[in-house]
């Protein structure tokens, strides 16, 4: 009997100790536990940085089980937040790759333990890239002085900086693109002070004037062709009209728009009559997989700004023959805004060429201030196009992009608290399926309570990009520029 209470109070001592909760006399709760990120269900790659998260509830302590095929993590906290540990997290992944976790969660308050009911992270055998590429900048509508353009790594925390207000005071930085997550191919916009666009290709960093006697605008809202040796600009004069009420805060309207093409060899500008009519407003190029085909946006004519909400753009194509450097005699519309009664913008094609994925909503081609504004997906096999519900929210999904693989697509959204934008990544399976998004992982649960800063235009790379910020800066403010020249198509 001794011999046996001691056993008992062994044990007792050990479980304070080590600080599991016995199992047999947690309360058990019907729900998933209320964590932030949402994590509960979602897919991620088997190289994504560990997914630290807090729970909602006011409790003293937490315990956790993280269980794979053959690892485990298990680990209790004071207080409320989870940290992985960052080397168990990877082991237990790269095991896991095309299986899932389970993830069990015990929550003590005054009360004591509760279990709370299990759920499952699913891990992809589809890899993800390596780096994120993208801007931040404060939330609002005219403060643009403070920004930059970073690069994350998906794997850890680590962010490095490409450009950003202290190297370019006074200079508003966006527009970059790659040549299919091409580190080293990268196009960027500079407006205002030191104004321009910087092409980095061919290992060489130089500074382009676009702007020529046939626009009357520099170039912007870039697409490279994958042969490299061109890049699709539209030619935009943007407005934007602030409204006294009503859930839209702010409205930029495109005056006028053209499509131009930028012939990186010969360094012309060139077009078609299709692509740069008065009476239509043409924006956002998008090259197929195989650069024979030229996407766009494409809207009738109306008076601005006061018809500014009657702007409804549709999903158009024209061929291209890069070769001779020929458009095709007409165009042809996909989805019309006549049929949708909405509007589409940002199309982006998957790298399988069997995709396209754009934004649509009520009206203009700016959506990340209109919160209606939803991401869909064209089939190009069989021309239907459907909402993707799985990934859209009772907020503004923006801007988007498809990962090297086109098994992952990174989007913006102002889900968390209508205001800021924050970048959420999903899976897509072959048939064009997409699954529950995560949020970026941060290593502070808390990150996204105290960061001022909005996260916009992501864009997958490979690798990281090698270009030091102030070898961009020192192009960027020097006085040679290349005068991009009119150039005639075929």
């Amino acid at each position: 009997m001794v011999l046996s209470r001691f056993a008992i109070l062994l044990s007792a001592l050990l479980l304070t100790f080590c600080g599991h909760p016995d199992k047999d006399l947690p309360g058990t709760s019907l729900y998933y536990p209320d964590i932030f990120p949402d994590y509960v269900d979602v897919t991620v790659p088997a190289d994504i940085a560990p997914l630290n998260f807090r729970v909602s509830d006011n409790c003293n302590a937490l315990y956790i089980v993280v269980s794979g095929k053959r690892y485990r993590i298990e680990k209790r906290y004071s207080g409320c937040k989870v940290i992985l540990p960052a080397e168990k997290w990877h082991r237990l992944l790269e095991d896991s790759a095309g299986d899932t976790l389970k993830i069990e969660v015990f929550v003590k308050n005054k009360s004591g333990w509760l279990r709370y009911k299990p759920f499952n992270i699913i891990v992809a055998a589809e890899p993800i890239d390596e780096y994120l590429v993208y801007r931040n900048l404060m939330p609002g509508f005219q403060n643009w002085n403070q920004m930059g353009i970073y690069q994350r790594s998906l794997s850890d925390y680590r962010v490095t900086t490409l450009l950003d207000s202290r190297l370019m005071p006074g200079t508003c930085m966006n527009c970059h693109s790659f040549n299919r997550n091409d580190p080293e191919s990268l196009v960027l916009h500079l407006r205002e002070n030191y104004g321009g666009t910087i092409i980095f290709n061919n290992n060489q960093l130089e500074k382009l004037n676009t702007r020529t006697d046939k626009m009357f605008a520099n170039a912007a809202f870039p697409y490279w062709h994958p042969s490299g040796k061109f890049i699709a600009f539209s030619v935009n004069r943007i407005n934007q009209i602030f409204h006294a009420k009503g859930p839209t805060r702010a409205t930029a309207v495109d005056l006028r728009s053209d499509i131009f093409i930028y012939d990186m060899e010969k360094n012309e500008m060139i077009t078609s009559p299709l692509l740069s009519a008065e009476d239509n407003f043409e924006t956002f190029p998008c090259f197929s997989p195989d650069g024979n085909i030229l996407y766009f946006c494409s809207a009738d004519h109306k008076k601005l700004p006061g018809e500014y909400d009657q702007m409804k753009y549709s999903l158009c194509s024209i061929s291209f023959d890069f070769t001779n450097r020929s458009f095709g005699t007409k165009t042809d519309t996909l989805i019309s805004s006549a049929e949708t009664g909405k509007s589409i913008s940002i199309p982006r094609i998957s790298p399988n060429g069997k995709f396209i994925m754009f934004t649509m909503s009520d009206f203009g081609c700016f959506p990340s201030f209109n919160p209606e504004a939803d991401l869909w997906i064209l089939n190009l096999e069989n021309n239907e196009y459907y909402n993707v519900d799985t990934v859209n929210s009772n907020y503004t999904e923006s801007y988007h992009s498809w990962s090297s693989n086109g098994h992952w697509v990174v989007f913006s959204s102002r889900r968390i608290d209508g205001l800021y934008m924050n970048i959420y990544f999903a899976f897509v399976d072959e048939d064009g399926l997409i699954r529950k998004p995560f949020l970026l992982p941060q290593r502070n649960p808390d990150f996204y309570d105290k960061f001022l800063f909005s996260f916009n235009i992501p864009e997958f790379v490979t690798k990281k990009v090698g270009i030091d910020p102030y070898e961009i800066e020192k192009v960027a403010k020097s006085t040679k520029t290349i005068q991009a020249q009119t150039g005639s198509s075929h």
